[in-house]
């Protein structure tokens, strides 16, 4: 006589079902584990990229010296950040060939009561191509943020200049240059 545990649905016997059951739990089991493995290396991954310092981009951060009238060529103190760029006085010796954000925060003022005009320009030594500019007029003390991409190759030596009469005065001024493409020199 069969036991009813021993049979299939159609009748039939069941053979080899505790050797299906312990496949069925090492199938099991292994599922576990590799969902668990994801799982740790899902979080390690995502932890680790939280706690890491930011990449230090080519950049550099400075300040400019103050009290310029008329025209001139502006010097620069204070370097911050730089990596893989080097300042020299009023040149900016660039290492890496790419676009670069030119940003500046610029106070200026007159030293006569009328609207006098001052023009910064960045020049890049033995380059013909027009580079950014920026005209700012005033009639009082006025402070402004100023940006513009440009385009820069490696061995570059660029400076800023101030173009202007002599009652146009530069209070201070705040200049950074930041390489789009990251952290490393591409070309």
């Amino acid at each position: 006589m069969m036991d009813g545990r021993r049979m299939d649905a159609d009748g039939g016997r069941v053979l080899h079902r505790e050797k299906r059951a312990r496949k069925l739990a090492v199938v099991v089991a292994v599922q576990n584990v590799l969902v668990v493995g994801c799982l740790l290396v899902t979080l390690y991954v995502y932890w680790g990229g939280q706690t890491e310092p930011p990449e230090d981009t080519v950049h550099i951060h400075f300040n400019v010296i103050s009290g310029y009238t008329g025209n001139v060529t502006l010097n620069f103190n204070n370097p911050q950040s730089k990596h893989k760029m080097d300042v020299n006085g009023n040149k900016i010796n660039i290492k890496c060939t790419g676009p670069y954000i030119l940003y500046m925060e610029v106070c200026y003022g007159n030293s006569a009561n009328r609207n006098n005009t001052g023009i910064l320009q960045l020049q890049v030594e033995g380059s013909t191509t027009p580079a950014p500019s920026f005209t700012l007029q005033t009639s009082r003390e006025d402070c402004r943020g100023l940006h513009s991409i440009v385009y820069l190759r490696a061995e570059d030596k660029a400076s800023v200049h101030c173009f202007s009469d002599e009652f146009f005065k530069i209070k201070n001024a705040t200049l950074g240059l930041s390489y789009l493409l990251g952290r490393h020199c591409f070309f």
